[in-house]
């Protein structure tokens, strides 16, 4: 066996989906790989206290292993435990989440619930975000210098593109959409080299904020594609029928580019007329650019926006999703929960640990008028926060996204909540607000992956509110931001719930107390 090739018996699985082995010279980290497999791998490379390396081959199979669902598993990035049985998934997302709180957390005991798992294993996405990449052309009419436009997905560890016409995650007649486009984004391209795919420049170099080297990426105009499913707004359905129904459902396009002359402009004007044209399940086509030069689905600017017929028109970029038993509207490209059924789940969950808790709520005191105050950083459109809101007297609301702030506050009026909903920075706003230690009864935090920004977290362990309910969607940031607040509040319960089935991304749902008396925390 060459010297970088290791045989090796993966025991567990690390937070990032990989395998774990353990060698006499310390802990590997293996790629594509599952509990109980044998597997022969290349050592990629050695750092202090572990080792990282690939699968070449599977030499056993592990006790859990199931024939993948997808015929792309093998090579897209997209599911990397699709070969692993549903329970164990469950298990091991319950097992990840215990340990992040235990090592990171500090927390020797957590009160954690059992985990909900998403119903759905295939098709459950309401938004997905496919990349523009260049692939070998086998066609003599090729202009790319030897290499033509394609649409599909990142494979497994790396920035490459491959088609993924069988995907199990959107519903067929949404995934079509993603054939067309790439057919006629090809068809306009041909011939010019200013239309080939972005190639995002390489990541920051070591200590420099946002700089990146110039090594042949930050180049190329077509990004992503990324499609959304909902219900138009003047949709008559309920939200529960919506969520029977999905038949009725419909999808929007956003097609994300490189910031494009007027020439280009037309090519995509002409690529959403032609797709909304050939597909009638499409209610809507979005043109957005983006100037950074690197891998991040997500606008900078918008160009225009098509309604189902071509034309521009009013309002052609909204749409609503069912929540909780509510309707939420929200921008094609707003953050959402992306998957509907399990968002229920998350949403139940939401309110079943703060409700009970809120002034005027609780289970000894029914019909007693809402007289409680709520405070929800990182609000978005206002889910799930607004299905709270309902039940106190008053919402601060605080969102970076000036967009979503404006959907929250037509989400909050349709819904009868009363209060306050703010853009900007959410530690710069709670910094210049006059709110005293005790002004609100409780805390609805729902941070990105990055967790809680560090002054936010200060300004809200100094308001004091004597609940704090966080919907964390990274076990390692929300153990992080635990490891601070444990000092003074105590974790009452924490509940998993599996939104991203075949990966290992999991949210959770946790309600915090403060202490009568802040503890003393090892360090």
């Amino acid at each position: 066996m060459a010297a970088d090739t290791l045989l090796l018996n993966i025991e567990a699985l690390a937070h990032d989906g990989r395998g774990i082995a353990r060698t006499p010279d310390g802990v590997v980290f293996v790629s594509d790989s599952l509990p109980g497999q044998t597997v022969r791998a290349r050592l990629l490379r050695r750092k202090a206290g572990f080792s990282e390396a690939c699968r070449l081959e599977l030499v056993q199979a592990g006790p859990d292993d199931r024939a993948p669902l997808c015929p792309h598993q093998a090579q897209c990035g997209g599911c990397p435990w699709q070969c692993l049985a549903r329970p164990a998934q469950l298990r091991w997302k319950e097992q990840l989440l215990r340990d992040a709180l235990q090592r990171i957390g500090r927390l020797a005991n957590p009160p954690q619930l059992p985990i909900l798992a998403a119903p759905q294993e295939t098709h459950f996405r309401n938004k997905m975000e496919f990349a523009f990449g260049m692939t070998s052309a086998s066609g003599a009419d090729d202009r790319h210098g030897g290499e033509r436009l394609c649409l599909g997905l990142r494979e497994r560890g790396g920035l490459a593109v491959i088609s993924v016409p069988e995907c199990r995650l959107l519903p067929p007649e949404t995934l079509a959409v993603v054939r067309s486009a790439e057919e006629l984004a090809r068809e306009l391209s041909a011939g010019d080299i200013r239309l080939a795919a972005h190639t995002p420049a390489s990541r920051p170099t070591r200590g420099g904020q946002g700089k990146t080297r110039r090594d042949g990426g930050g180049r190329g105009f077509w990004r992503f594609l990324i499609l959304r499913r909902g219900l138009a707004p003047h949709c008559a359905l309920t939200p529960q029928q919506a969520l029977d129904r999905p038949e009725d459902w419909r999808a929007w396009a956003i097609c994300l580019t490189s910031p494009g002359d007027a020439r280009q402009r037309r090519i995509v004007r002409t690529l959403g007329e032609r797709l909304l044209a050939r597909h009638p399940h499409l209610a809507g086509f979005i043109h957005e650019e983006r100037r950074q030069n690197d891998a991040l689905a997500q606008g900078e600017k918008r160009i225009f926006h098509l309604a189902a017929d071509g034309g521009e028109g009013e309002g052609a970029e909204l749409l609503r999703l069912p929540l909780g038993g509510q309707w939420f509207t929200l921008d094609a490209a707003s953050f959402f929960q992306v998957n509907t059924d399990a968002a229920q789940l998350l949403a139940r969950e939401v309110t079943t640990q703060l409700l009970p808790v809120l002034p005027g709520n609780s289970a000894d005191a029914p019909g007693r008028s809402a007289s409680g105050r709520l405070l929800d950083l990182y609000c978005g459109v206002g889910a799930p926060g607004l299905l709270l809101a309902r039940h106190v007297a008053d919402t601060c609301g605080l969102e970076y996204d000036a967009r979503a702030v404006r959907l929250a506050r037509r989400n909050a009026a349709a819904l009868g909540c009363r209060g306050v909903w703010q853009a900007g920075d959410a530690g710069k706003l709670l910094s210049g607000r006059a709110d005293a230690p005790g002004s609100f009864d409780a805390a609805l935090v729902d941070p990105p992956r990055a967790g809680m920004d560090a002054a936010v977290r200060e300004h809200l362990l100094r308001l004091r509110p004597p609940h704090i309910l966080l919907v964390s969607c990274n076990p390692a940031t929300l153990a992080r931001d635990a490891a601070h607040m444990s000092r003074d509040y105590e974790l009452l319960a924490i509940r998993p719930v599996d939104l991203f089935p075949h990966t290992p991304h999991l949210e959770s749902v946790s309600l915090w107390q403060r202490r009568r008396d802040p503890v003393s925390i090892a360090h």
